[in-house]
C-alpha cells in the first residue's frame, strides 16, 4: 500500500514507537498487532494526526473500508493540511465501489494536493474502473509526469488494467 510521506511531527517517545511498531506490524501483515500498539497510546495523543493516520491503514489493511471512509473524512475536517486523509477517504471510496464519490472527493482536494502525482494516479484508477479510458490515459500521463516512478505500479495495477489492453 502506498501512503504519502509523513511531516515530521513531535511525539512523546512512547507514542513514536507504538506509530513506528504499528508500521513494522502492517508491513508484516499483523494489522491485529499493529491495532494493539495504536492502543497503547496516550489518549491525549490519540487525536493526533500521524495516529489517525496509522489507525486508517490498519483499516484498510483489515479491509474495513467503510470505517476507513469514515476516520479519513474526519481527518480532513480536522487536518485539512495532511494530504493522506484525502487520498486515504477516496481509496476507501473506491473499495465500497463508489467510484463517482471517490473522484469528487479527489477533485475537491486543495489545489495543492491537487498538483501531486499520487492523486493523478489513483483518479487513473478510479476513470478507469468507471470505464472512462480516455480521462484515466489523461490522469495516468499526468501522474507520471509528475513523478515518473508511478509507471512501474501502473503497469500491475489491476484497476489499471484496461489501459494496457
Amino acid at each position: 500500500m502506498l501512503y504519502l510521506a509523513n511531516r515530521n511531527r513531535v511525539h512523546s517517545p512512547e507514542t513514536e514507537r507504538a506509530l513506528r511498531a504499528s508500521q513494522g506490524y502492517l508491513y508484516l501483515k499483523l494489522s491485529r498487532e499493529a491495532a494493539e500498539e495504536l492502543q497503547e497510546i496516550a489518549d491525549d495523543e490519540q487525536d493526533d494526526p500521524d495516529v489517525l493516520l496509522a489507525r486508517i491503514r490498519v483499516l484498510l489493511h483489515e479491509r474495513h473500508w467503510k470505517a476507513a471512509e469514515q476516520l479519513s473524512a474526519q481527518g480532513c475536517r480536522e487536518y485539512p493540511e495532511v494530504d493522506e486523509f484525502t487520498v486515504q477517504r477516496a481509496f476507501s471510496l473506491h473499495q465500497m465501489q463508489k467510484g463517482e464519490k471517490a473522484v469528487q472527493v479527489l477533485l475537491s482536494a486543495p489545489e495543492w494536493l491537487r498538483r501531486t502525482g499520487i492523486l493523478h494516479y489513483n483518479l487513473a484508477c478510479y476513470e478507469a474502473r468507471l470505464g472512462d479510458l480516455s480521462m484515466a490515459r489523461r490522469c495516468m500521463n499526468a501522474a507520471i509526469q509528475i513523478n515518473s516512478q508511478v509507471r512501474k505500479n501502473a503497469r500491475l495495477d489491476p484497476d489499471l488494467q484496461a489501459l494496457w489492453n
